[in-house]
This record gives C-alpha cells, structure tokens and sequence, in this order.
C-alpha cells in the first residue's frame, strides 16, 4: 500500500510539472486578469443568453483555454483506465 500511495504522489509531481498543466494554469491567471473576457463572463452570470455565451466562445484567450481543458480531461480520462487496470489485476492477484 505504501508504494501505491508513493506512486501516486510521484505521479501528481509529474503532472504539477507538465506542460500541459502549467499551461493550463497559466490560461487560468489570463483569464483572471483578462478584463474584457472577465466582463463577459460576468454578464453572462447576470444574463446567460446565447449571445452573451457567442462573445465568450468567440474570445481566443478562452477558447485556447478549452482546447487544453479538453487536452486535461483526455489524460484524466487515460490516467483513469490506467488505475482501472491496475485495480483490476490486484483484485485477480488477491484471490
């Protein structure tokens, strides 16, 4: 049990330390900072109409932001078949 739980934490430094996940966190703080598309969020909070929610999908920071969240959920999604297997030949080894 100890070397699953050294292995994921090793696993979580790994990704801490992609690329993808800093560039993900760095979209984050874009858009954090971004004031037009902040603004647009924020109106869409108030008014979620399909126009307020065009202008947002047409910003490119926030549609740069979605293709790596998508790119996130795709290895979430693989990191989760992977453990998938893995819990599946313990459960064979144990018996």
């Amino acid at each position: 049990m100890e070397k699953l739980i050294e292995s994921l934490s090793s696993l979580k430094e790994e990704l801490d330390e992609s690329e993808l996940v800093k560039e993900i966190k760095q979209l984050n703080k874009e858009i954090s900072s971004n004031e037009e598309l902040q603004k647009l969020l924020d109106n869409y909070q108030i008014k979620p109409t399909e126009e307020n929610k065009n202008k947002i999908i047409q910003n490119d920071l926030f549609q740069k932001y979605k293709e790596k969240e998508t790119d996130v959920n795709i290895l979430i999604m693989q990191i989760n078949q992977k453990l998938k297997q893995i819990s599946n030949k313990d459960k064979w080894c144990s018996k």
